[in-house]
């Protein structure tokens, strides 16, 4: 963690055994050579012969020691060699191309009180990556989509999908800045606290981003400072009746302000500390209900950044938050933060992924300010075989409302699914999921989805 770069191809000394094999002795003939043997080769005239690679992007065995070195050919250099597990890729100019398609025919079970409703669907979906192949910066495009068709019960075919980019500029050594953008399309889950009850269809929610920052180190220190620019707007809901719910009140714009100091306490422990700002406004002055619900946000957290490589990599923070509310007929909402992600790998084909989130999620009830929702996930990826993988995840969202007369809400999700990699080119998957909803004074809801599908990934 000194450094945001460390210096590449550097070179390992030469020890005492490529010494003996320059002088042309193997290092046993080193006590049992007379004074009075000489090596009809001298040092000056001596030649290595290069070890056979596999790779040939890996290192040569003393490559300082060579003179001609081995120059990568034109199709080498368009695309380097991709992990196993990965699609070759597609050259296109000085980026690589990893799109993959997906056909998946699946089930949908929801469970409402005593209300249970069944569909089965057609799902057609893409997801893919374009990232530059420089040798400094790097640009990252990565974008994924699903539409479906329902071929029997409810129809609910509203496409889904988003795309980021992100461009990392190494300005120095010690200097990286980063600059992001990113679209997302989604519909309101049945068990957000805002989604409109006995609606047929949710309101379908577009979110814009945009941001930056500047990470610098001074010497063992470490700084970050970020803007980021938000902007979410929602459609309207469809009801039972057939009318729609307008829901243009809830369009709004966010800005945040962060910074962050850590401390390199080791080479693999930062402690740091962060804090933030953000500035919340609505299209509308009030909504449909009379509210101001423009707001400030405060918050301040310190923890700990661990980064011992592949095996074990995360950080964990505690902290507080406050937002303020322009109407003051909206109480403010503070909360005790914990959050964290750890990526833990305890051997070769096991992953293992965990993280916690503390967030405040504003209300649109009238009186009501909103609500302080802790989250905790889990997901763990074990390889059963070399093209076999199995996959296992749980969540646990716990919802605090700032109303007395509102009960909390507990949400629960568990998942499971299994990929055949038929080859580098051609998966099978096959997915499930359940989410239960629960909250005291209300209706507990179910939803279960089965799938099975083919992937055609390059």
């Amino acid at each position: 963690m000194a450094s945001l770069q460390s210096v590449a191809n550097a070179q390992s000394p030469v020890d005492d055994t490529t010494d003996l094999r320059l002088s042309g002795k193997q290092p046993n003939d080193a006590s049992n050579a007379s004074e009075t043997e000489v090596d009809d080769q001298s040092p000056d005239t001596a030649t290595l012969e290069p070890l056979e690679q596999e790779d040939p992007y890996a290192p040569v065995a003393n490559e300082a020691l060579r003179e001609n070195r081995r120059e990568l050919t034109v199709d080498e250099l368009k695309v380097r060699p991709a992990p196993p597990d990965e699609a070759p890729g597609i050259a296109v100019g000085s980026f690589v191309l990893r799109p993959a398609i997906t056909e998946t025919v699946g089930v949908e079970r929801d469970q409402t009180g005593n209300k249970t409703s069944t569909r089965t669907y057609l799902q057609s979906g893409f997801k893919g990556s374009l990232t530059s192949d420089w040798s400094t910066h790097e640009l990252r495009i990565d974008a994924e989509g699903n539409w479906q068709k329902t071929l029997s019960g409810d129809k609910k075919d509203d496409p889904e999908g988003k795309i980021d980019a992100n461009l990392r500029l190494d300005i120095s050594n010690d200097t990286i800045a980063n600059l992001k953008a990113g679209y997302d399309l989604s519909q309101e889950d049945v068990s957000d606290p805002n989604a409109i009850a006995n609606a047929i269809s949710q309101a379908k929610v577009h979110q814009f981003t945009l941001g930056s920052d500047l990470t610098h180190d001074f010497g063992m220190l470490r700084g970050t400072v970020g803007v980021d620019f938000g902007r979410t707007t929602y459609g309207p809901a469809q009801l039972a009746n057939g009318t729609s719910l307008d829901q243009s009140d809830r369009n709004q714009n966010t800005v945040t302000l962060r910074g962050r100091l850590g401390y390199d306490l080791s080479p693999v422990l930062m402690p740091f500390v962060e804090v933030s700002t953000a500035k919340t406004l609505y299209d509308e002055t009030r909504d449909s209900l009379g509210y101001q619900r423009d707001s400030m946000l405060y918050a301040l957290k310190g923890g700990l950044a661990a980064d011992f490589g592949e095996k074990l990599k995360g950080e964990l923070a505690a902290g507080y938050a406050l937002a303020d509310f322009e109407d003051s007929r909206l109480s403010a909402i503070d909360a005790f933060t914990l959050d964290g992600n750890l990526t833990w790998s305890p051997q070769r084909g096991t992953d293992v992924e965990m993280g916690l989130k503390t967030s405040i999620e504003p209300s649109t009830t009238a009186g009501a300010s909103g609500s302080v929702a802790y989250t905790a996930n889990m997901a763990l990826t074990q390889a059963i075989f070399d093209n076999i993988k199995g996959r296992l995840s749980a969540s646990e969202t716990y919802r605090d409302y700032d109303l007395a007369s509102a009960a909390n809400q507990y949400v629960t999700t568990a998942g499971a699914g299994v990929t055949w990699s038929i080859s580098r080119s051609l998966d099978l998957n096959a997915d499930v999921s359940w989410e239960n909803t629960r909250q005291a004074k209300a209706t507990t809801t179910n939803n279960f989805i089965a799938g099975l599908g083919l992937t055609l990934k390059r």
